[in-house]
């Protein structure tokens, strides 16, 4: 059976790598329009079916090492395989193939020798806390930029790595076992370890807070809201928000606000997650976005986000856009 155009085979551990990235995005008749080391720039190739206008400015990511990409304008993101299947209208096994055809390289050859913060894991294989206490407190400049407080990055755990000038986003299960982490920066984004599973994780889950619970999709929008002294943020890592990740969330709170991006895959995902779950038990309200024309709570100023968790409003008797 093959998938479909999105892509929802991702996140398969055995995902494989290609050992030439540029190469394979050359076959795939996509063009690398910059480089700047960490990861190649290329125009989203999703954008215009996700967003219904074209990647003119382009904004989509290819990790160098992993192969792992993102859009940071649509938000597409996922394994070198799960693009691979997507450019061939393929699923995810045909995809691998193809990468193996073209010959793949070892994670254990692509990181940097004796740095143990990304000490090779094996599938399966946890990874351990004392490589997380290898990263650094996020220095005041970075959280300056991102309107974050020193006591909210505690209260989640967020890290920062100095070598690559990168946030280090833990990745905990609902018993808060570390499962990995994502490292996300402008211009830098990857799961750690290849394959890592997001979908049984909430981040933010383990931080207490009364009142409703607000679900977001970028792990950074919870600290932002603490920061402003709303403490019920969580995030599920993008906008396709799993059943495990929903239960856990009802646990939580008796109220839940669903505050996807304002983009068309948060809209939609929103409007799923909302006609699935509103005769589950807790009531589903969705995060008001007023005039504001902020993308996520991340580029609000305080007062802004307090207005659009004041104004969530249940759907009940509002037209579903």
């Amino acid at each position: 059976m093959t998938t479909s155009r999105s892509g929802s085979t991702a996140g398969r551990r055995d995902d494989l790598i290609p050992g030439d990235v540029p190469s394979a995005l050359a076959e795939l008749g996509v063009e690398v329009v910059g480089d700047d080391g960490d990861n190649f720039r290329i125009r989203c190739p999703a954008h215009l079916e996700r967003t219904g206008r074209m990647d003119r400015r382009p904004s989509c990511y290819v990790h160098v090492h992993s192969g792992q990409f993102i859009c940071f304008s649509c938000d597409w993101a996922g394994s070198f395989a799960r693009f691979v299947a997507y450019m061939q209208g393929t699923d995810s096994a045909r995809a691998n193939a193809w990468i193996a055809a073209k010959g793949t390289i070892g994670r254990a050859l692509r990181l940097l020798k004796g740095d143990e913060r990304h000490a090779e894991v094996e599938p399966g294989e946890p990874v351990t806390e004392a490589q997380m206490v290898l990263f650094t407190t996020p220095p005041e400049a970075a959280r300056r930029r991102r309107g974050l407080t020193l006591e909210a990055c505690e209260q989640f755990g967020v890290r920062w790595d100095l070598e690559r000038r990168c946030w280090i986003l833990p990745i905990r299960n609902a018993e808060g076992t570390l499962l990995g982490w994502q490292e996300k920066s402008k211009r830098h984004f990857r799961n750690f370890p290849d394959g890592v599973e997001k979908g049984s994780a909430l981040f933010g889950a383990h931080v207490e807070f009364d009142g409703p619970l607000v679900m977001l999709e970028s792990p950074l929008d919870p600290v932002r809201l603490y920061s402003v002294g709303l403490q019920g943020g969580k995030a599920t890592f993008g906008a396709h928000v799993k059943h495990e990740q929903m239960r856990l969330a009802m646990e939580l709170s008796d109220t839940i606000v669903l505050g996807q991006d304002n983009d068309a895959a948060g809209r939609q995902s929103r409007n799923k997650l909302y006609y699935r779950y509103r005769y589950r038990g807790a009531a589903l309200k969705f995060w008001n976005y007023l005039d504001t024309g902020a993308k996520d709570p991340g580029e609000m100023t305080g007062m802004e986000i307090w207005d659009c968790f004041e104004a969530s409003y249940s759907p009940l008797r509002r037209k579903l856009k």
